[in-house]
């Protein structure tokens, strides 16, 4: 039988390792305070889009053709990273997400468009956006402020309900 002692480091050493500041707990707090970040860019948004206020971007050179006659783009995503229905791929496909006033338009590896009218529920899970759609399929969108976009599509979506 061995001693519990016998195996332990005594020099302290190890004290320093574990402190508060470690980059598990460093990580966490960016990740809290980018959520912060963001839910209060949501609320203000909520605020302004209360008022009928939905600003629109000009078209990049990437989304200009595939947008149809009327068509505005109200928010765009870059580095943002689409699981579509069924798939079975671990990583999902890269692109640029841009919110218009019909769809969702991911263009990158693969173009994927969601019409918001088929959109029946929003959810968070971290960073990431979960759609369900009419059909009762799932769309997964890692991105950049996903409540602000949430909020944003809550307001495009409202106004094409009208």
């Amino acid at each position: 039988m061995q001693a519990s002692e016998r195996d332990r480091d005594t020099s302290g050493h190890l004290l320093d390792q574990f402190t508060e500041e470690g980059p598990a707990l460093r990580d966490a707090m960016t990740a809290a305070e980018r959520a912060a970040d963001d839910e209060a860019a949501a609320n203000s948004a909520r605020e302004l889009l209360r008022m009928d206020t939905i600003q629109s971007l000009e078209p990049d050179d990437a989304i200009g053709p595939h947008l149809a006659d009327g068509e505005l783009v109200h928010a765009l995503r870059t580095r943002a990273i689409l699981k579509a229905p069924g798939e079975d791929r671990a990583l999902g496909y890269g692109g640029t997400l841009y919110l218009t006033s019909r769809r969702l338009i991911h263009l990158g590896q693969v173009m994927v468009t969601v019409q918001l009218t088929d959109i029946v529920e929003t959810s968070l899970a971290g960073e990431r956006l979960l759609l369900t759609l009419r059909d009762g399929e799932g769309i997964a969108l890692d991105l950049d402020r996903p409540r602000l976009l949430r909020a944003e599509m809550a307001a495009v979506a409202q106004r094409l309900r009208r």
